[in-house]
């Protein structure tokens, strides 16, 4: 149960942070050829990125941000980065306790707890990560595409 408090507070305060630091409207580089091709479904450079441009349609179709497309779309961005730093948590408490099997022990449960929290929120606030995540850029989803099988394969591999 204290695993999962952690996920979530992991989650929840680095969505809070990126979501109060994203950018309120279109912003330099590829991210505003990814809102206009998210609202009218047009077709970016390649290699296209599709399935960024369908979820990008559906979040500029929201109530949110009511005056601007733009900051519709880079919501997207916050909220997967912050699924990602939940599931990099996930990763290392895997990983900890592949190496280390003292799980009876609640203050050694409660280190490894903190220990990949702080290491989470670590990568969380690194500046590449940080500086994808809060515009409308493809890196936040990759990221998170990438954490989820990266998880999966590690909780497989306990389950085989």
């Amino acid at each position: 149960m204290t695993n999962k408090i952690f996920a979530g507070i992991a989650f929840v305060f680095s969505l809070i942070i990126y979501i109060s630091t994203m950018a309120p409207t279109t912003s330099f580089w590829d991210c505003g050829e990814f809102i206009a091709c998210s609202y009218t479904l047009g077709v970016p450079h390649p290699p296209g990125t599709p399935l960024y441009l369908l979820i990008g349609n559906v979040f500029s179709n929201l109530l949110f941000f009511i005056n601007d497309i733009g900051a519709r779309v880079n919501l997207i961005s916050p909220i997967v980065s912050a699924f990602s730093v939940m599931f990099l948590y996930l990763i290392i408490i895997e990983l900890i306790n592949k190496w280390f099997r003292y799980k009876d022990d609640k203050i050694f449960s409660l280190s490894v707890y903190l220990s990949a929290f702080i290491g989470s929120l670590l990568f969380a606030f690194t500046d590449s990560q940080w500086f994808n995540a809060v515009e409308a850029e493809v890196y936040g989803m990759s990221t998170l595409f990438t954490a989820i099988v990266v998880w999966l394969a590690l909780k497989w591999s306990n389950n085989r």
